[in-house]
């Protein structure tokens, strides 16, 4: 997906040229190929150009009097490859969408853990009581007496062992 990305030329950078033209990666440095940056009037000079998002570019601004201009604004700036000037630096930002599309698998493992998390609130309660301290109640499933399984009680082999010795007394 492409964005519309304005530049700007300072009137201050301008110094007499009466036109400038915007070069750079996304135009091969192609000066044919260029947008010419129309005056504004305050002499500043502006272009748009419709580039990648979430790509980044080098460019610089081409005077009609053959002088080559940087951005007073650059995001950042580089060398140029074999010159001993530095090119501007500009990188797209990605729309919402792109960035939504993107994050979609995190947010739903975020979504996810949060479900699980959401889950173990719903077991476990915090209660306060009269001495103001926090007692944590789980939720514990337990049968009453009446359904809980009858268990046969059996005496110890000791216990057993006691009765003989007292009844042979």
């Amino acid at each position: 997906m492409t964005k519309n990305i304005t530049f700007t030329l300072p009137a201050e950078a301008v110094q007499g040229a009466t036109e400038a033209f915007l070069l750079g990666d996304f135009n091969n440095w192609n000066p044919e190929n260029a947008p010419r940056l129309e005056k504004q009037p305050d002499g500043s000079f502006k272009a748009a150009a419709q580039l990648e998002e979430g790509k980044t570019y080098q460019y610089r601004f081409l005077l009609n009097d053959g002088r080559w201009v940087n951005d007073y604004h650059a995001q950042n700036y580089v060398p140029a490859s074999g010159l001993y000037v530095d090119n501007c630096v500009v990188t797209v930002p990605e729309s919402k969408a792109e960035e939504n599309k993107k994050a979609a698998p995190a947010k739903a493992a975020r979504e996810n853990t949060k479900a699980v998390k959401v889950e173990t609130a719903k077991t476990q309660s915090i209660e306060n009581n009269e001495s103001g301290k926090i007692k944590t109640a789980r939720k514990v499933t337990s049968k009453t007496k009446a359904e809980a399984p009858k268990v046969k009680k059996t005496k110890s082999a000791e216990e057993k062992l006691k009765k003989e010795k007292q009844k042979s007394l």
